[in-house]
């Protein structure tokens, strides 16, 4: 089967076994982000963004992903929401051990653009099934949340610069970066 989709902003063609798990089809591709935990998609271990949406790659057969656009950890990690949400959990005194980073990385990113100002129990709720010991789930609930105001306000740092520049251009001046 030949599924076309979108990974790390490439457009491809992925063949593989209908019976094939997206996370299956990504170690094979050299991927080493996603990783196989709990096979039951609870852990985040495999954790990709499908569609700007936090999923759990060792449940979902690579049908599922036709035609959608994949973020994995690799590509994710060279962003300015990335330097931010990495930032904010050392605020909160994460140090991640690399199995689970997927998971609570991608897993805040997705909540924090679907939520941008998520409770504590909409976190909760999210991290309580990651059962990995190098983040307690206090200290993991704290960094997304302080996540959460760095990347609002990155984002809103972003619309006031481009409305000036808007303004400037309306005005035959060009705005300044």
């Amino acid at each position: 089967m030949k599924v076309p989709i979108k990974l790390n902003d490439n457009e491809l063609v992925l063949e593989a076994d209908p019976s094939m798990t997206l996370l299956d089809v990504l170690r094979r591709e050299g991927f080493i982000s996603p990783k196989l935990g709990c096979s039951r998609g609870s852990c985040g271990a495999c954790t990709v963004l499908l569609d700007g949406k936090a999923i759990p790659t060792c449940i979902v057969p690579l049908v599922v992903a036709r035609d959608a656009t994949i973020v994995t950890l690799e590509y994710f990690s060279k962003t300015k929401e990335h330097e931010l949400i990495m930032e904010a959990f050392a605020k909160a005194g994460i140090q991640l051990c690399g199995f689970c980073n997927s998971g609570k990385i991608l897993g805040a990113y997705s909540l924090i653009t679907t939520h941008p100002r998520p409770s504590r129990q909409l976190i909760y709720d999210m991290v309580r099934h990651f059962d990995c010991s190098c983040t307690e789930q206090d200290s993991l609930i704290q960094g997304i949340l302080y996540a959460s105001v760095a990347l609002q306000n990155h984002a809103n740092n972003w619309q006031v610069r481009e409305n000036k520049n808007n303004r400037n251009s309306r005005n035959g001046r060009k705005g300044k970066n």
